[in-house]
This record gives structure tokens, sequence and C-alpha cells, in this order.
């Protein structure tokens, strides 16, 4: 199967997963009659936990060539895991399954990341055009969820989401032709010190963290923020699936729309639009301007994550991809995202709505500072 095919099919898989847990596990925690501070803490713990499961697992699938095998594997661990939850209802058992989870499946997220920084250098794969297939599959499994959430219980999160991992189990067995080829430069060890010690690197994590930090209270508790304003599940699924489309919208027009826009300049945009959509979030529920925050997603997830492989693509060296894209996986949108998550809840417990009012202040950072141009260079 060409590269296109391989890695459109593999992230329908992911992404069809992620949109019935991103959105909807909140409230499948809270059937299991956790609080809120609870779920956040959960939520926050797998976040974090996904740190050292991603250093560690890509740190030992460091060259192309270990990339497929290694998706093959997690995928069947990660189903084993989410099947677990079947048999589990106290807080700290939970919280032990979360932890084992949130090691194992998040990691797919970077591996395919990875993949395709590799296949854009190997066959000069349009990266966007392969990367809406998965916001159209997170789509499906929001408005899915969403529906059958309504009709027949929280329980059908979990369903679903064993649905999605045993079709993701059959993608990563399909051969991809041309194989993902080891970088000429590509050594044994993953260059982590080595960019953490490096200045211009750090203030760029610094950036994205901002940005992609500053939707965890959207990713945590937006779904329970609008049930308790009488959205009924079946329109939160629309409403996250508003948001997809427009960053679908975004990936098939990127490469001609951004062309002549550096990253530092996509960063910018991505922090105006931080500002705007969670400033709305916090004033207001009322559905036509919900719909204008969900549009705004393109902004503030798609066009600061295209951004940061835009950064990546042109300042890393070849061999310097994998431990990158490792670190933009598990610092900014994963141990950032879960202090805040972890945080988030705290302030939702207490304040309700006023948590976004934080992730709008949050990114205003990100106006002042300008990540250096300066190529890193190669060990």
């Amino acid at each position: 199967m060409r590269p296109f095919a391989w890695l459109s099919l593999f992230l329908v898989a992911i992404y069809f997963v992620y949109g019935a847990y991103i959105p909807f596990w909140s409230l499948w925690l809270a059937s299991r009659d956790l609080s809120a501070d609870q779920i956040g803490l959960l939520i926050g713990v797998g976040l974090a936990i996904r740190f050292a499961g991603q250093l560690l697992i890509m740190g030992k699938a460091n060259r192309a060539s270990l990339l497929i095998p290694t998706c093959r594997y997690l995928a069947l661990a990660s189903a084993a895991c989410f099947v677990g939850f079947y048999g589990v209802s106290s807080f700290w058992s939970i919280l032990a399954l979360m932890l084992v989870a949130n090691f194992i499946y998040p990691t797919l997220l970077p591996l395919s990341e990875a993949l395709a920084a590799r296949m854009m250098l190997q066959v000069k794969l349009d990266y966007g055009r392969v990367r809406l297939w998965g916001s159209a599959a997170f789509i499906l499994g929001s408005m899915v969820v969403g529906a059958l959430v309504k009709h027949s219980g929280p329980d059908w999160v979990l369903h679903t989401m064993i649905i999605g991992l045993l079709a993701l189990i059959l993608c990563t067995w399909l051969p991809m032709v041309p194989a993902p080829q080891d970088a000429s430069a590509s050594g044994h060890k993953v260059g982590f010190w080595s960019l953490l010690r490096n200045k211009p690197f750090l203030l760029f994590l610094l950036v994205v963290s901002l940005l992609q930090g500053s939707h965890a209270a959207y990713y945590g508790f937006s779904a329970l923020y609008w049930e308790q304003h009488g959205y009924a599940t079946n329109v939160i699924g629309y409403l996250w699936a508003s948001g997809v489309v427009a960053e679908i919208v975004m990936f098939a027009v990127s490469k001609r729309l951004l062309r002549g826009l550096s990253y530092q300049q996509m960063f910018l945009i991505g922090a105006v639009g931080c500002v705007i959509r969670w400033s709305i979030l916090a004033s207001t529920t009322e559905l036509s301007w919900l719909v204008v925050a969900q549009l705004l997603h393109a902004v503030t997830f798609c066009v600061s994550h295209l951004a940061a492989v835009r950064y990546m693509t042109q300042q890393m060296p070849s061999d310097q991809l994998i431990p990158a894209q490792t670190l933009y996986a598990a610092l900014p949108t994963g141990m950032f995202t879960a202090v805040l998550t972890i945080l988030s809840g705290v302030v939702y417990q207490h304040a309700g709505g006023m948590v976004f009012w934080g992730m709008a202040a949050l990114v205003l950072p990100v106006f002042f500072l300008r990540v250096p141009t300066s190529r890193l260079q190669s060990n």
C-alpha cells in the first residue's frame, strides 16, 4: 500500500478512537460517580504519564525502520488495556488502568507524526492532505459516540473505542510500499539531551506548550460544561465535529493558504485565535457563539500545529526529526497539558466556565516571544 493510503487509514483508526475519547471520556468517568476534580486528576495524570511513555518508547523506536513494527505492538497492547476498563469501577482501579493505557496508546500519535515527516522527506508526502483524514475520523467518532451516548448511555464511549482499536490493529499489519527508510545520518542514540540544551529549541517548546496547553480546559471539561448548560450529548458531538470540520478545511488548503507565512507568523495567528476562542467560551454558552468558537479550532490548534511541523521539518536535521517530534508530543501536548488539565479540574470545580479566561491569559506571552530561525546542527 502506498504511503499516502497507509498513513490515511492509520490516522483514520487512531483519530476515530480519539473522537470518542477526548470529548466523551469525562462523561464515561462521570458515569462512574467521579467528581470533576477527580476527573481532572485522572485525565491530567493520564496526560502526564504520556511523557514517560513517549520518551521511553520513542527512544527505542529511534529509526524510521522501527516505526511501523512499534505501531503494531502498541495497537495490540492498547486494545488490551482499554478492554480492562470493563472490569474496573473504583477511583483507584480506574487510575491504575489509565496510567497503563496512557503510557501506551498516545505514543501512536508521535509515531504517526514521525512516519509522516519521514515520508515527507522520502516521497514528498503532502502532510496536510494526509492529516485531514485523521480529522475526518475524529468527527465521525465524536458524532457517532454523541448519538450513541444520547440514546444508549455513556457505556458506548468505551464500546466504540474498542471497535476503533480493533480496526487500528488491522491497519498496522498492512504493508507500506516503499517502507520508511532510515536517514543517512541516523545513529542509535536519540538526541533528546542535545535538543534540551539548545536554547532555540527550548523556546520553540515554550511557545507550543502555551498554545497547545491552552486547550486543556476545552479538552477536559467542555463536554461537561455544555451538558450542564442543557446541551444534549449529540449536540456536543456536533459542536466538536464543527471544530474538526474547520480543521479539515485548514489542512486541505494549508499548503496554498499558509505558503508565504513563516512559522513565527503562524504562531502569532494561533495565539490570536486562542485569545478570541477561549474568551468566547468564558463569556457565553449561546449556541451560535459556541459554533464560532469551534470554527476557530482551525486556527488555535491547526495553524499552531502546522507551524510546529514547519519549524521541525525546516530547522531539524533529518536524524533529529524523531527526537524533536517525541519531545513535542511529550512536553507541550503531554506533561504541560497534563498539569494544566489537573489545575483546570480544580478551577472548574469551583468556578465553572471561568476556567477559560485562564486559558486565554495563558497564551499572552506568545505575542512577545520569537522562535529563532537558526538551523540546529546534526550530532
